[in-house]
């Protein structure tokens, strides 16, 4: 995917998720469901055909919409499990994963009883699958969406968290640069609030005169939000929503779980897990690709 990326990392293969450390966030997400990277299918596969609806549809929404507002959204829980079988074959396993904890009814998105919202982006940047579950585990939908990021980070991205953060009374804590900086959080959270999320302001805590006690105070007063994305597209990258409207965790980390960068992107949703418009013409090519070849049975 086309995504920004400030500072080198050293790459690396599987491996597992940064070490916990003593922020306390939504759990990141490492495992969804059966979608791996692919093995190649043939044409007569078992399932093709329903899979080869599914994709014309895809392929005939996204071609009349390029770049979604709001992702275009194809249920796929009544396939066949043979067709669930090549689904997921032909879409593969790609650099993003996500959970998502509703923080309050969800605006006609998704159903009111959803409590874990599990998200994998396909081997086709801005092509998700997103399995919504419910308070007892029972699965309450399934579908594919093609968009910039899925609705339900979308969503919790628009509305949820404080709008408005205020500066405590730092006194009593031995404080460096804390309070300064959250005063720099809240000008920028206002400034994105009355943008709508719209442009970026990131803070720096790598390049900046920190403590532990800076830094635990502010993760203190920011809080935990409901939104916790994982992506391996550059290294290893941790974004989480705090408990304050449109401002973001964002780290990134080395082959050996060490912190290379440590900011806050203050903005409607970090830029890293965003597919773009690029991404987006190109998954379709694909698509069209795929549905072609599945139709030579």
């Amino acid at each position: 995917m086309n995504r920004p990326f400030p500072v080198p990392v050293v790459t690396t293969g599987p491996g597992s998720q940064p070490e916990t450390d003593d922020w306390s966030c939504l759990p990141l997400p490492s495992v969804v469901e059966t979608w791996r990277s692919p093995d190649t299918p043939g044409p007569s596969t078992p399932g093709s055909r329903e899979v080869l609806a599914l994709l014309r549809n895809t392929i005939a929404a996204l071609g009349d919409n390029p770049s979604p507002a709001q992702p275009l959204v194809f249920p796929v829980g009544a396939l066949s499990s043979d067709a669930h079988q090549l689904l997921a074959q032909v879409m593969g396993e790609g650099e993003v994963s996500a959970q998502v904890m509703p923080s309050a009814p969800t605006r006609g998105t998704l159903a009111d009883t959803a409590a874990l919202v599990r998200i994998q982006e396909s081997r086709y940047p801005g092509i998700w699958r997103v399995i919504v579950d419910s308070a007892n585990g029972e699965r309450i939908d399934d579908r594919i969406e093609i968009g910039a990021v899925p609705a339900a980070i979308l969503d919790e991205a628009r509305h949820s968290g404080t709008t408005q953060g205020t500066v405590p009374d730092a006194s009593g804590h031995d404080l460096m640069n804390a309070p300064s900086i959250a005063t720099e959080i809240v000008a920028a959270q206002a400034k994105a609030v009355g943008r709508h999320g719209a442009g970026s302001h990131v803070v720096n805590f790598s390049l900046l005169p920190v403590s532990p006690a800076d830094i635990a105070w502010l993760e203190g007063i920011l809080g935990t939000g409901s939104v916790g994305i994982f992506s391996t597209g550059y290294g290893k990258c941790t974004v989480a929503a705090t408990g304050w409207r449109h401002v973001w965790r964002v780290r990134y980390f080395d082959g050996s779980n060490k912190i290379l960068l440590d900011t806050l992107d203050i903005t409607l949703i970090p830029e890293v897990v965003v597919a773009s418009a690029e991404d987006l013409a190109d998954s379709l090519r694909h698509l069209r690709e795929i549905a072609d070849w599945l139709e030579q049975d």
